[in-house]
Protein backbone atom coordinates (compact mmCIF):
# COMPACT_ATOMS: atom_id res chain seq x y z
CA UNK A 1 0.00 0.00 0.00
CA UNK A 2 0.69 3.68 -0.33
CA UNK A 3 2.40 5.18 2.22
CA UNK A 4 0.54 8.20 2.20
CA UNK A 5 1.81 10.02 5.96
CA UNK A 6 4.42 11.44 3.89
CA UNK A 7 1.65 13.35 1.51
CA UNK A 8 -0.08 14.37 4.73
CA UNK A 9 -4.13 13.17 5.16
CA UNK A 10 -5.94 12.46 1.42
CA UNK A 11 -6.97 14.91 -0.30
CA UNK A 12 -11.22 15.02 -1.17
CA UNK A 13 -14.23 17.13 -1.30
CA UNK A 14 -17.75 16.52 -1.95
CA UNK A 15 -18.25 13.29 -0.55
CA UNK A 16 -22.08 13.48 -1.45
CA UNK A 17 -20.93 13.35 -5.33
CA UNK A 18 -20.17 10.22 -7.02
CA UNK A 19 -16.03 10.47 -7.75
CA UNK A 20 -13.70 9.12 -10.22
CA UNK A 21 -10.64 7.88 -9.84
CA UNK A 22 -7.92 7.99 -12.64
CA UNK A 23 -3.81 6.95 -12.06
CA UNK A 24 -1.59 8.16 -14.20
CA UNK A 25 0.83 5.66 -14.70
CA UNK A 26 3.99 7.01 -16.54
CA UNK A 27 7.27 5.67 -17.66
CA UNK A 28 10.52 7.91 -17.47
CA UNK A 29 13.00 5.59 -17.47
CA UNK A 30 16.21 7.08 -19.34
CA UNK A 31 14.80 6.91 -22.98
CA UNK A 32 12.20 9.03 -22.30
CA UNK A 33 14.95 12.21 -21.84
CA UNK A 34 14.56 15.16 -24.25
CA UNK A 35 11.41 15.95 -26.33
CA UNK A 36 9.40 13.00 -25.14
CA UNK A 37 9.55 13.88 -21.54
CA UNK A 38 9.08 17.54 -22.28
CA UNK A 39 5.93 16.84 -24.84
CA UNK A 40 4.84 14.74 -21.67
CA UNK A 41 4.98 17.03 -19.21
CA UNK A 42 3.32 20.10 -21.51
CA UNK A 43 0.04 17.63 -21.90
CA UNK A 44 -0.01 16.69 -18.26
CA UNK A 45 -0.68 20.40 -16.91
CA UNK A 46 -2.81 21.00 -19.72
CA UNK A 47 -4.71 17.64 -18.87
CA UNK A 48 -5.35 18.92 -15.93
CA UNK A 49 -6.42 22.44 -17.07
CA UNK A 50 -8.87 21.41 -19.42
CA UNK A 51 -10.84 18.60 -17.05
CA UNK A 52 -10.96 21.35 -14.45
CA UNK A 53 -12.84 23.54 -16.39
CA UNK A 54 -15.81 21.72 -16.30
CA UNK A 55 -17.81 22.63 -12.99
CA UNK A 56 -18.66 18.92 -12.93
CA UNK A 57 -15.30 17.30 -12.80
CA UNK A 58 -13.90 19.36 -10.68
CA UNK A 59 -16.62 17.90 -7.99
CA UNK A 60 -15.80 14.71 -9.25
CA UNK A 61 -12.87 13.68 -10.56
CA UNK A 62 -9.50 12.44 -8.68
CA UNK A 63 -5.91 12.30 -10.33
CA UNK A 64 -2.97 10.61 -8.62
CA UNK A 65 0.46 9.87 -10.39
CA UNK A 66 2.90 7.17 -10.35
CA UNK A 67 6.07 7.32 -12.23
CA UNK A 68 8.29 4.18 -13.07
CA UNK A 69 12.17 3.90 -13.93
CA UNK A 70 14.17 2.04 -11.75
CA UNK A 71 11.59 1.38 -9.42
CA UNK A 72 7.95 2.89 -8.57
CA UNK A 73 6.91 5.87 -7.32
CA UNK A 74 4.03 8.43 -6.24
CA UNK A 75 4.58 11.58 -7.48
CA UNK A 76 1.36 12.76 -6.49
CA UNK A 77 -1.28 10.99 -4.66
CA UNK A 78 -5.19 10.80 -5.05
CA UNK A 79 -6.51 14.95 -5.45
CA UNK A 80 -9.19 16.48 -6.43
CA UNK A 81 -8.54 17.48 -9.94
CA UNK A 82 -9.79 21.13 -8.80
CA UNK A 83 -6.86 21.15 -6.61
CA UNK A 84 -3.51 19.71 -8.34
CA UNK A 85 -0.66 22.21 -8.50
CA UNK A 86 2.00 21.28 -11.52
CA UNK A 87 4.51 18.32 -11.53
CA UNK A 88 7.64 18.57 -13.31
CA UNK A 89 8.84 14.94 -14.64
CA UNK A 90 12.22 14.08 -15.50
CA UNK A 91 12.97 10.37 -17.33
CA UNK A 92 16.13 8.70 -15.81
CA UNK A 93 17.02 4.84 -15.26
CA UNK A 94 15.48 1.35 -16.33
CA UNK A 95 11.84 0.82 -16.74
CA UNK A 96 10.10 -1.16 -13.90
CA UNK A 97 6.75 -1.49 -15.12
CA UNK A 98 5.74 -4.16 -12.87
CA UNK A 99 6.31 -2.09 -9.69
CA UNK A 100 4.25 0.89 -11.76
CA UNK A 101 1.17 -1.53 -12.23
CA UNK A 102 0.85 -3.08 -8.55
CA UNK A 103 1.79 0.47 -7.19
CA UNK A 104 -1.45 2.17 -9.60
CA UNK A 105 -3.53 -0.73 -7.91
CA UNK A 106 -2.63 -0.51 -4.44
CA UNK A 107 -3.65 3.50 -4.63
CA UNK A 108 -6.82 2.65 -5.88
CA UNK A 109 -7.75 0.01 -3.82
CA UNK A 110 -6.87 2.47 -0.88
CA UNK A 111 -8.67 5.08 -2.43
CA UNK A 112 -11.77 3.00 -3.01
CA UNK A 113 -11.41 2.22 0.93
CA UNK A 114 -11.63 5.69 1.36
CA UNK A 115 -14.76 6.11 -0.69
CA UNK A 116 -16.41 3.54 0.84
CA UNK A 117 -15.89 4.68 4.59
CA UNK A 118 -17.05 8.19 3.27
CA UNK A 119 -20.32 6.43 1.93
CA UNK A 120 -18.77 7.88 -1.48
CA UNK A 121 -20.57 6.04 -5.23
CA UNK A 122 -17.71 5.71 -7.48
CA UNK A 123 -17.45 5.20 -11.27
CA UNK A 124 -15.01 2.25 -12.52
CA UNK A 125 -11.76 3.58 -11.60
CA UNK A 126 -9.11 3.94 -15.00
CA UNK A 127 -5.33 3.54 -14.66
CA UNK A 128 -3.95 4.73 -17.61
CA UNK A 129 -0.34 3.75 -18.68
CA UNK A 130 2.29 5.37 -20.99
CA UNK A 131 5.24 3.84 -21.54
CA UNK A 132 7.98 3.51 -24.62
CA UNK A 133 10.05 0.87 -23.52
CA UNK A 134 10.44 -3.00 -21.96
CA UNK A 135 9.96 -3.81 -18.98
CA UNK A 136 12.92 -4.61 -16.66
CA UNK A 137 11.14 -6.16 -13.85
CA UNK A 138 8.90 -9.32 -13.94
CA UNK A 139 5.23 -8.60 -15.19
CA UNK A 140 3.52 -12.08 -14.03
CA UNK A 141 2.01 -10.91 -10.69
CA UNK A 142 0.83 -6.77 -12.70
CA UNK A 143 -0.92 -9.54 -15.39
CA UNK A 144 -2.68 -11.70 -12.44
CA UNK A 145 -3.67 -8.43 -10.82
CA UNK A 146 -5.27 -6.81 -13.55
CA UNK A 147 -7.38 -9.18 -14.84
CA UNK A 148 -8.24 -9.95 -11.25
CA UNK A 149 -9.66 -6.59 -10.39
CA UNK A 150 -11.05 -6.23 -13.77
CA UNK A 151 -13.29 -9.62 -13.83
CA UNK A 152 -14.95 -8.36 -10.07
CA UNK A 153 -18.48 -7.66 -10.05
CA UNK A 154 -20.19 -6.88 -12.41
CA UNK A 155 -18.50 -4.17 -14.25
CA UNK A 156 -15.00 -4.85 -12.73
CA UNK A 157 -13.00 -2.91 -9.97
CA UNK A 158 -11.00 -1.10 -12.50
CA UNK A 159 -10.58 -0.29 -16.03
CA UNK A 160 -6.59 -0.79 -16.87
CA UNK A 161 -5.50 0.92 -20.41
CA UNK A 162 -2.13 1.48 -22.17
CA UNK A 163 -0.54 3.68 -24.59
CA UNK A 164 2.56 2.81 -26.62
CA UNK A 165 4.73 5.42 -27.83
CA UNK A 166 7.53 4.34 -30.28
CA UNK A 167 9.89 2.01 -28.75
CA UNK A 168 7.86 0.46 -27.02
CA UNK A 169 6.84 -4.27 -26.95
CA UNK A 170 3.63 -4.34 -28.54
CA UNK A 171 3.79 -7.74 -27.67
CA UNK A 172 4.26 -6.98 -23.39
CA UNK A 173 0.83 -4.72 -23.54
CA UNK A 174 -1.17 -7.26 -25.31
CA UNK A 175 -0.21 -10.21 -23.19
CA UNK A 176 -1.34 -7.39 -19.93
CA UNK A 177 -4.99 -6.97 -21.74
CA UNK A 178 -5.47 -10.39 -23.98
CA UNK A 179 -8.32 -10.65 -21.65
CA UNK A 180 -10.04 -7.76 -22.59
CA UNK A 181 -13.32 -7.99 -24.19
CA UNK A 182 -13.15 -4.62 -25.64
CA UNK A 183 -9.36 -3.58 -26.78
CA UNK A 184 -7.95 -1.01 -24.27
CA UNK A 185 -4.48 -0.74 -25.75
CA UNK A 186 -3.19 2.07 -27.88
CA UNK A 187 -0.38 3.44 -29.85
CA UNK A 188 0.76 6.62 -30.19
CA UNK A 189 2.62 6.98 -33.85
CA UNK A 190 4.88 10.43 -31.95
CA UNK A 191 5.42 12.05 -29.12
CA UNK A 192 2.96 14.10 -29.45
CA UNK A 193 0.23 13.83 -26.37
CA UNK A 194 -1.44 17.25 -26.99
CA UNK A 195 -4.39 14.97 -28.74
CA UNK A 196 -4.27 11.98 -26.08
CA UNK A 197 -4.22 14.01 -23.20
CA UNK A 198 -7.20 16.35 -24.56
CA UNK A 199 -8.45 12.48 -25.43
CA UNK A 200 -8.45 11.70 -21.85
CA UNK A 201 -9.53 14.93 -20.31
CA UNK A 202 -12.97 14.53 -22.35
CA UNK A 203 -13.08 11.21 -21.26
CA UNK A 204 -12.72 12.02 -17.83
CA UNK A 205 -15.68 14.83 -18.24
CA UNK A 206 -17.45 12.84 -20.09
CA UNK A 207 -18.13 10.01 -17.19
CA UNK A 208 -17.57 12.42 -14.77
CA UNK A 209 -21.63 13.46 -15.90
CA UNK A 210 -22.98 10.44 -16.73
CA UNK A 211 -24.65 7.84 -13.64
CA UNK A 212 -22.51 5.41 -11.73
CA UNK A 213 -22.05 1.98 -13.68
CA UNK A 214 -23.38 3.42 -16.74
CA UNK A 215 -21.15 2.23 -20.11
CA UNK A 216 -20.88 5.59 -21.67
CA UNK A 217 -19.44 6.07 -25.70
CA UNK A 218 -16.03 7.98 -25.03
CA UNK A 219 -14.80 9.91 -27.83
CA UNK A 220 -12.71 9.36 -30.51
CA UNK A 221 -9.08 9.15 -30.58
CA UNK A 222 -6.89 11.82 -32.19
CA UNK A 223 -4.97 11.12 -35.35
CA UNK A 224 -1.76 10.19 -34.34
CA UNK A 225 -3.11 7.48 -32.47
CA UNK A 226 -4.72 3.88 -33.16
CA UNK A 227 -6.33 1.35 -30.96
CA UNK A 228 -4.52 -2.20 -31.03
CA UNK A 229 -6.83 -5.77 -31.11
CA UNK A 230 -5.34 -7.48 -28.16
CA UNK A 231 -6.38 -10.76 -29.97
CA UNK A 232 -4.35 -9.92 -32.88
CA UNK A 233 -0.49 -10.96 -32.40
CA UNK A 234 0.07 -10.36 -36.55
CA UNK A 235 3.52 -8.72 -36.59
CA UNK A 236 5.14 -10.00 -34.01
Amino acid sequence: MLNQESFGPPKFVNPGEPHLACVLLLDTSGSMIGPPIDSLNKALQDFVTQVSMDDMAQKRVDVAIVEFNNSANPVQPFTPISQMTPVKLNATGATAMGAGINLAIDMLKDRNRLYDSMGTKCYRPWIFMITDGEPTDELEMAKKRIVEEEGKGEYGKLKFFALGVPGYKKETLIDLTRHQTRPRIMELENFDFTGIFKWMSDSMVTISVSKVSEEVALPRLPGNAKVIDPQDTSGF
